[in-house]
């Protein structure tokens, strides 16, 4: 399952590297052809191994194609849909280079139905994001979550 994923990911890695962007075209992702078997990788991934024991490379990697799906959102969809687990990658996510990965997560937090301080620690940092994107996001997901 890990192995799945991670050659699915270097596969849309090797693609990218090739792909010829056109500057200012932001969605430059959506032309990659085969992101449904990363998605079943990820969901997979997702649904059978905490987070915690994902070595290095994997959440690095599932960090980096989240950042990637940031048009479609289908790995955030999933995610949510496994509140321990986005709440485990959001503790990694918040120091991440990639703003579309911590924009989704941010939003991602916002839209669990779970609350607890640490959720709500974790959201507060994304509030604090040196991207004016991420703050947005995490700005709305903060006053659908703990403004009631």
């Amino acid at each position: 399952m890990e192995k799945e994923f991670m050659e699915q990911v270097n596969e849309f890695r090797r693609w990218a590297s090739k792909h010829t962007r056109t500057a200012g075209a932001g969605e430059w992702e959506t032309e990659y052809h085969h992101w449904e078997p990363i998605y079943q990788a990820a969901a997979e991934l997702v649904a059978r191994i905490p987070v915690c024991d994902w070595d290095h490379d994997i959440l690095d990697n599932f960090l980096y194609i989240l950042a990637r799906d940031n048009e479609c959102e289908n790995i955030l969809e999933l995610l949510i849909q496994y509140p321990a687990q986005l709440t485990a990658i959001a503790r990694h996510a918040v120091a991440y280079e990639d703003p579309d990965t911590r924009w989704q997560i941010a939003f991602g937090l916002g839209e669990i139905n779970t609350k607890s301080q640490e959720i709500k620690n974790l959201s507060s940092q994304f509030l604090l994001d040196g991207n004016e994107y991420v703050r947005r996001r995490a700005s709305m997901a903060w006053e659908k979550k703990w403004s009631e």
